[in-house]
């Protein structure tokens, strides 16, 4: 029996080298399951989760990267302004060494983003939000990776990560409306976030769609009694 930290270490490496505008869930399931040997029909949901945990995580070591990047650049340049022309050999050489450790977070970050806008497939196709998720983020429809990134962008916006531990999150009014607590880690909200994205025509578009239409088929029914 393959355990789950077994699966999400497979999982993991698995994703690290593909190509997250083609990769699906599906394709991640079928490859553990050819991996393992095993059915992994009733881990589909596990699966999915797992794979928003991986994705929120690059996110993150990508958000912090370029944090340290742009302190390097600080740095940099309150050495440069106290360096004298003499020095200017060793500011080029300074220089030449942030410039290589900036390039490969733009690889995985800037450079990403603007290749996803264009392409639009796999993790990055988009999906139907849920009544909750479209009035925080103001859209109805949204790549998994860009509600993440968002998500973040809000989070960090309003300043609502625990200062003694920052993978804590400290819901504010619209956080509560969505994940229904005062409180959530990253990984707790991966898993929330997960149950407000779905596949454009999934079961839960359909169902939402449906009673929008139930409520609105009421209204239009109290209407006509009310104008009798």
């Amino acid at each position: 029996m393959v355990s789950d930290s077994e699966l999400i270490a497979r999982l993991r490496e698995f994703l690290k080298e593909s190509d997250l505008n083609t990769t699906t869930t599906a394709i991640v399931r079928r490859r553990l399951e050819e991996d393992f040997g095993i059915d992994l029909s009733e881990k589909k949901k596990f699966i999915r989760e797992q794979v928003d945990v991986y994705l929120q995580i690059q996110f993150e070591n990508a958000e912090e990267e370029e944090q340290e990047q742009d302190k390097d650049d600080q740095m940099a340049k309150i050495k440069s302004e106290e360096t004298d022309d003499s020095d200017s050999d060793v500011e080029e050489e300074e220089s030449e060494r942030t410039r290589n450790k900036r390039a490969p977070a733009k690889k995985g970050s800037k450079g990403v983003n603007n290749e996803v806008k264009r392409r639009g497939g796999g993790f990055n196709k988009v999906c139907r939000l849920s009544p909750q998720l479209q009035k925080l983020l103001g859209v109805p429809e949204l790549a998994r990776t860009e509600v993440v990134k968002q998500i973040w962008a809000y989070i960090r916006e309003k300043n609502l990560q625990d200062p003694d531990n920052k993978k804590n999150i400290i819901c504010d009014e619209p956080l509560n409306a969505l994940f229904g607590v005062h409180s959530i880690d990253m990984f707790q909200m991966n898993k929330a976030l997960s149950k407000h994205i779905w596949p454009l025509d999934s079961d839960e578009v359909v169902s939402v769609k449906s009673t929008e239409k139930e409520k609105q088929h009421k209204h239009e029914r109290e209407g006509g009694m009310d104008g009798k």
